[in-house]
């Protein structure tokens, strides 16, 4: 019998597929993927480069891990592992806040209501977190020129300038921001950030991504609880409509 050549490691496939030449790409009649050529392989990729199916295998790209199981798509569907994808924050010009041992990456808008009520809960959690704030122009040119601004005076080297970012974010504060584009701005970062967004397929802000790579959209109800990764408690019986309602019909019999 021949020998059976040995088949590369899942991790080696999915590095691969980082970096195949493509000869061609097309939309397939099915929401969600694409038909990608490389050469003599086919592959079919999700539109955010994360899922891929190759040789009979379904890997997650960003994490270099085969799915093989129901279980398996679970633990990926809303988590990002942002260790195997080697993001680091810090490139997408976050503003740090807190100095606890655990990182939180949090996308926001500068004038997003609810990205406000994250960035006052998470006020009280410096101690157990390190909050990395990085900011998208979803809200319209306002918020553009905002992120904009407040972009190019973090990439000056000045610490009371990264503050006063920090300051006027966490207050929602932006009175006195020029409105002219800024002469010199190393808008690296910024645009990173924005495409960063895009690979995470962000619907809105806030967006928060916690140590162990859960991912949750919107403001949560309890930061800190969240976080912990508590349960929601069951709503008590004696606040649900339907024994409201028996308990008034019983009060009038």
């Amino acid at each position: 019998m021949a020998a059976t050549p040995p088949k590369p490691p899942v991790s080696d496939i999915a590095a691969g597929l980082l970096s195949i030449k493509i000869d061609g790409m097309q939309d397939l009649p099915i929401s969600g993927l694409k038909m990608v050529k490389s050469g003599e392989q086919t592959v079919f990729i999700s539109s955010n480069g994360r899922f891929a199916f190759y040789g009979g295998k379904l890997m997650d790209i960003w994490t270099q891990h085969e799915i093989k199981e129901l279980a398996d798509i679970d633990k990926v569907a809303n988590r990002i592992d942002l260790s195997r994808m080697k993001l680091k924050p810090d490139d997408l010009g976050a503003v740090t806040v807190g100095h606890g041992k655990a990182q939180v990456l949090v996308f926001i808008d500068p004038r997003c209501p609810y990205c406000g009520k994250v960035m006052k809960n998470l006020q009280a959690l410096q101690d157990q977190y390190t909050f990395k704030l990085v900011m998208v122009p979803i809200l319209g040119p306002e918020s553009q020129n905002i992120v904009v601004q407040l972009a190019c005076e973090l990439g000056a080297s000045d610490t009371k300038a990264k503050d006063a970012v920090r300051d006027r974010l966490l207050k929602q504060d932006f009175a006195g921001l020029p409105t002219d584009p800024p002469v010199q701005c190393n808008k690296e970062p910024l645009q990173k950030a924005i495409v960063t967004a895009k690979l995470f397929d962000l619907k809105g802000v806030p967006f928060l991504i916690a140590p162990d790579g859960r991912t949750h959209s919107g403001a949560p109800e309890s930061l800190a609880d969240w976080l912990a990764d508590k349960p929601k408690p069951s709503p008590s019986l004696a606040t649900t409509p339907d024994t409201q309602s028996k308990n008034a019909t019983e009060k009038k019999q």
